[in-house]
């Protein structure tokens, strides 16, 4: 793997893990066609990078929204005291806005059990190591790993319809004075935390399918958006952690992980960037372009994996 690689995919993850047009779903495109990948699946270097242009992003989301994330973590430990010594107050109602947000991560998160029950095994797949696919979470990981971009092609569509569907029609459903207030209800944070399981396929975006699901619940856009951005915290965090420990690091040479220092600077650089360009975007009415980009690429990627799979052919740039 060349630094000049580790940039390229630094740019995209920074770009497209908040951009709502799928990180994994251009990271996935980009390990198709770049040289180092075209034989094949991606090797341990670009699983160890892909894994760590993630930790780039979410430094990006602590630097734009420490305010927002200090004053939650703050409220998270006067919510345990108040809860030992009996002084807590469990109506929403009752609570400021960053302690209903941490409320609401909590019950986003929770909906990350989808991604482990065994409902998948009826579909005969396997995973690289022969595991059959059971889960939500083996689904994503095949489809991430296999050869075909097929399913990105599909899922960077749906993608592109669910945001046309909340934006051009302008579904709203809800209560409008929470809205005017810019606070969340727990319809919102349940339809979100919903979402963020469905963006675990490569191609459908986290950032847009959670701050759709939130719109279509009623929540004001811009705090949609925010909370989308922050409620990733905690389920990033732990994805990543559970993939370093199965990462063989052993097989990671020295400048692979030079490599992998710059892609994780450039995805943080480029991730700040781009949270404030999107949500300049969402605040002057034009999320729904992102629908557009997304429905036509899926167009796009989908005749190129039919030409691939009908020819015998792989697109992809160098030898």
């Amino acid at each position: 793997m060349s630094i000049w690689e580790a940039i390229i995919q630094g740019i995209i993850q920074g770009l497209t893990e908040f951009l709502p047009v799928s990180s994994s779903g251009h990271l996935s495109l980009a390990q198709h066609i770049l040289p180092s990948t075209a034989s094949g699946n991606a090797d341990v270097g670009n699983q160890a990078l892909s894994l760590f242009l993630h930790f780039g992003t979410l430094l990006a989301v602590f630097i734009v929204y420490w305010k927002v994330i200090w004053k939650m973590i703050l409220e998270f430990f006067g919510m345990c005291r108040e809860i030992f010594t009996g002084k807590f107050e469990w109506k929403l109602d009752k609570m400021n806005k960053e302690r209903r947000m941490v409320v609401f991560v909590v019950v986003a998160s929770a909906f990350a059990i989808l991604l482990f029950l065994p409902v998948f095994g009826w579909l005969g797949l396997e995973l690289a190591d022969g595991e059959p696919v059971r889960k939500l979470s083996d689904l994503s990981e095949y489809f991430s790993n296999d050869s075909d971009i097929m399913a990105e092609g599909i899922f960077f569509t749906f993608t592109g319809i669910l945001i046309l569907f909340a934006t051009v029609f302008e579904v709203r459903i809800g209560n409008v004075p929470k809205q005017k207030e810019g606070l969340l209800t727990m319809r919102n944070a349940c339809a979100m935390g919903l979402g963020q399981c469905i963006a675990a396929m490569p191609g459908i975006s986290r950032s847009g399918t959670t701050t759709t699901m939130g719109m279509l619940t009623g929540a004001e856009k811009n705090t949609a958006l925010e909370f989308s951005f922050i409620m990733g915290i905690p389920a990033v965090l732990a994805a990543n952690l559970l993939e370093i420990k199965d990462t063989e690091w052993s097989a990671v040479s020295g400048s692979t992980i030079a490599a992998i220092l710059v892609g994780v600077v450039v995805s943080a650089v480029v991730g700040v960037l781009a949270i404030k360009f999107l949500k300049w975007i969402v605040s002057n009415d034009k999320f729904h372009y992102f629908g557009y980009y997304c429905l036509i690429l899926g167009v796009i990627v989908i005749v190129m994996a039919t030409i691939e799979s009908i020819a015998g052919v792989r697109f992809s740039f160098g030898s």
